[in-house]
């Protein structure tokens, strides 16, 4: 496992993580290798997320049954479960070399961190670090719908379970806390605030002399704030806003984060996100059934063409024999054919008559034909 020192952007898919992630990177932690990064999108310039890690997690929410935009909801301990050991999960570290193949303090983000920081602060050397950086929930609602056609309550359903599990998973870690508009509208401002909270951690404050402050706030641009949050307030329960309450009253530096979200999760956000988790085993056995009945219809056509070779093999060999029949030199040696097979027959039908060893009578013949007499 790389020793770094690790620093965490957690937040939920469509809040901004990816900006984060790059101005820290042009602020001068490590980002992934470039060779282990997914390639940019239409919507996305770069999502500086680790092919390697993004499989590991994928995986783990497989285990767990279910995937990002139906996430598992797992019972507790769960990161103590045997069926998560590394011999069948595979091991963190090997996918974290793969990302982060360089000595040095790092940076990673990847929006599934948000419901698998137990496994994940159970793997990671200490002391670690994280930036949670969240967004309205009809911003998050919106992109989704714009990314993957996702109904808006569902995304702010999602929205609710990232962010609550997020930061129920970041009790005891040091975490700043930031709102992805707020460092859109003020980049210098804001990432001049994260950097020094930096520089007095301990584990950065070495670094701090380092860093470009005027570079990492030129990667934050405000045309990438696409989605407003403005309408559709009806879909926000009161328990989304007590969230977004929580969220903006911790706002800045938790040396280390005590607070964990009041309250529970809604049961309206439990009920969705259940059904697009059954829906989504739904499509996965579907897809499974689908893959064996096209596994087995590739089966059937290469045995329908080995048959048809055979046919084909079959039919030269009696066209070869009806060539070789009206043949001269067939008509030719028919005679002696006939005297073989004749021959054969005879063998065979005295044989089966005189068999050697059975019936045999020794000494003279018992009887004698009858002489006419004479006339």
């Amino acid at each position: 496992m790389p020793t770094g020192p690790w620093l965490l952007v957690v937040g939920m898919h469509r809040s901004g993580t990816s900006a984060i992630t790059g101005a820290l990177g042009q602020l001068g932690l490590q980002v992934p290798a470039h060779h282990d990064r997914f390639d940019a999108s239409a919507d996305n310039p770069d999502h500086w997320e680790s092919r390697s890690l993004w499989l590991h997690n994928v995986r783990l929410l497989g285990r767990l049954g279910g995937t990002w935009d139906g996430p598992p909801v797992p019972g507790p301990g769960w990161e103590s479960d045997p069926g998560l050991a590394l011999t069948k999960l595979g091991d963190p570290a090997e996918s974290a070399a793969a990302a982060f193949p360089d000595p040095g303090p790092l940076v990673w983000k990847d929006p599934r961190v948000c419901l698998l920081l137990p496994h994940w602060l159970a793997h990671l050397p200490k002391p670690v670090a994280a930036v949670f950086v969240w967004r309205s929930p009809l911003a998050v609602a919106r992109s989704l719908r714009a990314r993957d056609a996702m109904a808006l309550a569902d995304g702010v359903a999602l929205w609710e379970r990232y962010n609550r599990s997020g930061l129920i998973g970041l009790v005891g870690v040091d975490t700043f806390v930031i709102r992805y508009e707020s460092i859109v509208e003020d980049p210098v401002g804001h990432l001049e605030t994260l950097a020094a909270w930096l520089g007095d951690l301990e584990q950065f404050a070495g670094l701090a002399p380092r860093w470009d402050l005027s570079r990492a706030a030129a990667s934050i641009s405000p045309s990438l704030r696409h989605q407003q949050a403005s309408g559709d307030a009806e879909l926000l329960l009161d328990e989304h806003r007590e969230l977004v309450e929580h969220l903006d009253a911790i706002d800045g530096s938790q040396r280390p984060l005590r607070s964990p979200p009041t309250g529970s999760e809604s049961a309206w956000t439990t009920a969705v996100l259940d059904d697009r988790r059954q829906i989504g085993l739904l499509r996965t056995t579907v897809t499974e059934y689908k893959a064996l009945i096209d596994t087995g219809r590739r089966e059937t056509e290469r045995l329908g063409a080995e048959l048809d070779g055979a046919r084909d093999e079959l039919a030269g060999m009696h066209r070869l024999y009806q060539r070789m029949r009206a043949s001269t030199s067939w008509r030719l040696t028919r005679p002696l054919r006939q005297v073989a097979s004749l021959k054969n027959r005879r063998g065979t039908a005295a044989g089966l008559t005189h068999p050697a060893g059975e019936g045999s009578v020794s000494g003279p013949p018992t009887s004698q034909a009858t002489p006419h007499p004479p006339a």
